[in-house]
């Protein structure tokens, strides 16, 4: 036992926090090793010492040293790493002094929050529930959601210090195998020296770069569950809330919790919605462009007179304009998401108001393109998936160079590059594109 106890100190460098208590058991010396920030001190009392001073007594008078631990899962430890694997996971360890086996209990100090709304997902009449930061919490809702003993679960350990877990989880028969075994190759080839996030696990789930998200992260319970029972696959990783569905589609992004639990007909005018939103968040500042610069014939003549005159005093032309506008507009979005919430309003009404206001008045931007700007960044609102709103960017700036180079045809241009794009992409071997086209080949 102490060549043992040595070992584990040495792979712990000697931490100050490590505790180990002698005892006697049956007249034989033994130990109690734990790491007292990672346990709790009620757990240790309720699965050892009640009953050590059992078996001190009459009745419990021979109790081996395996019966004696009422914890509800017990594991025989080997080796100095095995143990200090244990030790980080908040268990116990305790064995006799003239024997090397150890044997490991739960004695895990829980420290979770109450389960919430997840305030970036929030939703008129959907659940008030989202996931928390325990790995064993998430599992226990999703399963109690979804209600069927066909929810599998597969566990994972990753990287060459982990000691969190990284759960898979699939509805067996209705998930297809090859994508439940392309999601676990993909996890199981996954190597770091730290603790495994879902943000690195999101790029190593991503075979093919692409400007288009193909991985949809959500906090929300009822969305997580109700794309697993459409096949989906869940991965979710200890001490993060955030919840990784594989395989999606385009319209994956665009669907909201509340056009799920609506009627058909409201559901339908909400998509819609969120489709126009979609368009004048991509296409409504690279219109205005290639309009002003090329193609302005095409608008009534007091309207060109009007936009003209707005624009004399902006010193550059209407596309550094626009990059400029979208950019001031970018930052406040990001400040309001940051801020506390009452601050954050009072952010984007002034910040939007003021700025806004100023830019004009000093003939910084036109204010024509301040219009322009708001409805598309409305328009980016709209979208429920924060993945999606980066993609919008992304295209809108795209849109913009090849309105300013070539107008319409720019556009035009852009636009079918990126439906080539769409229509060919197949993330875990389903088309993105899909209902548009099957699955078939």
């Amino acid at each position: 036992m102490q060549k043992r106890l040595e070992q584990i100190k040495n792979e712990l460098f000697h931490t100050e926090d490590l505790m180990i208590r002698p005892f006697e058991l049956e007249g034989q010396p033994a130990k109690l090793i734990y790491i007292e920030t990672l346990c709790d001190a009620t757990k240790l009392e309720i699965s050892l010492f009640k009953q050590w001073f059992r078996a001190r007594s009459n009745t419990y008078s021979k109790l081996e040293i395996n019966y004696l631990l009422t914890a509800a899962n017990i594991e025989t430890v080997s080796d100095a790493k095995e143990a200090v694997h244990y030790l980080l996971q908040g268990k116990g360890l305790i064995g006799f002094d003239d024997s090397d086996e150890l044997y490991a209990f739960n004695a895990e100090q829980s420290n979770i929050r109450s389960i919430q709304e997840p305030a970036n997902e929030l939703s008129i009449i959907g659940e008030r529930a989202g996931f928390v930061e325990q790995l064993s919490v998430n599992l226990n809702l999703i399963r109690n959601r979804a209600s069927s003993s066909l929810v599998k679960v597969r566990y994972f350990a990753i990287g060459k210090h982990a000691t969190h877990k990284v759960a898979v989880v699939w509805i067996e028969g209705v998930a297809e195998k090859s994508i439940v075994s392309e999601t676990i190759d993909r996890i199981s080839r996954f190597h770091s020296s730290m603790e495994v996030h879902p943000g690195k696990l999101q790029r190593q789930l991503t075979a093919k770069r692409s400007i288009f998200p193909q991985i949809y992260s959500t906090e929300r319970i009822d969305t997580a569950t109700s794309l697993l029972m459409h096949g989906r696959i869940a991965v979710l990783t200890d001490q993060s809330s955030t919840c990784l569905v594989v395989p999606v589609s385009f319209y994956s992004f665009l669907n909201s919790v509340d056009a799920l639990l609506l009627g058909r007909g409201t559901a339908w005018l909400l998509h819609s919605m969120i489709a126009i939103g979609l368009l004048l968040s991509l296409y409504v500042c690279s219109l205005y462009i290639a309009t002003t610069m090329f193609h302005h014939e095409i608008l009534p003549a007091k309207m060109t007179i009007n936009i003209k005159s707005s624009m004399e005093n902006v010193p550059y032309p209407p596309v550094v304009e626009a990059v400029i506008m979208i950019l001031i507009f970018q930052l406040i979005a990001e400040a309001t998401v940051r801020l506390p919430s009452q601050l954050a309003q009072l952010v984007g009404v002034a910040g939007g108001i003021i700025i806004s206001e100023s830019l004009v008045k000093i003939g910084f931007v036109s204010n024509v393109f301040i219009v322009i700007v708001a409805l598309s960044m409305i328009g980016s609102f709209m979208i429920p998936a924060y993945q999606m709103r980066n993609f919008v960017l992304i295209v809108q700036i795209m849109l913009l160079i090849g309105a300013s180079i070539l107008g319409f045809y720019g556009i035009v241009f852009v636009t079918i590059g990126l439906l080539i794009h769409f229509f060919t992409l197949e993330p875990f071997g389903v088309p993105y594109c899909m209902p548009i086209r099957s699955h078939a080949k």
